[in-house]
């Protein structure tokens, strides 16, 4: 089993709960990849599709969990429609994902308009698992991305108290999604 963590807006391998993932399933005998993407700090759709892509296929997807991260949950979906029809993903976890942003800036504009193809995303990943804070400083209104995740993809949405945009160095509400996609 692998793990494939599509990082957020300006991420890194070395950034956020993903070093302390990839320790904590590799006890598991799980391997977690955080994907280094190009141009972190001014992600491009086609570059990080291609890329995310790219990181799937170096596995086998019936044993891979993508897991996408913010902004890495746009590019996630973007990967996963991009799969070859009749393969599937173990399981697709989206940490801190969203439609649109309250204070959106000009570059992530894209992001916002991109459209994903529900049917698609779910022959190759099933039902996705989308986890949300109720006080993510990106998306104050937790209530109305939840519906809109559950209105476009129906999602399994579950909301943490105070996890903010789950930027944390340990993020055990994640960690824990991903073993029970494992």
């Amino acid at each position: 089993m692998r793990v494939v963590v599509v990082p957020r807006w300006g991420g890194t391998p070395a950034d956020d709960w993903y070093p302390w993932a990839a320790a904590e399933l590799e006890a598991d005998g799980v391997e977690l990849e955080a994907l280094e993407l190009p141009d972190p700090a001014q992600p491009e759709i086609e570059a990080w599709i291609a890329a995310v892509a790219a990181g799937l296929a170096a596995g086998v997807p019936a044993e891979t969990v993508l897991v996408g991260h913010s902004v890495g949950c746009r590019a996630a979906l973007g990967a996963v429609e991009l799969l070859p029809q009749g393969v599937r993903l173990r399981g697709l976890l989206l940490v801190a994902a969203w439609w649109d942003v309250d204070e959106p800036w000009p570059s992530i504009l894209p992001w916002q308009a991109l459209e994903h193809d529900a049917a698609r995303i779910q022959a190759a990943a099933g039902r996705p698992h989308v986890l949300l804070s109720d006080n993510d400083p990106f998306t104050s209104d937790w209530r109305r991305n939840c519906d809109q995740w559950v209105e476009r993809l129906d999602a399994d949405v579950r909301v943490h108290e105070g996890a903010k945009h789950f930027n944390a160095a340990h993020e055990p509400a994640v960690l824990a999604a991903i073993r029970a996609l494992l």
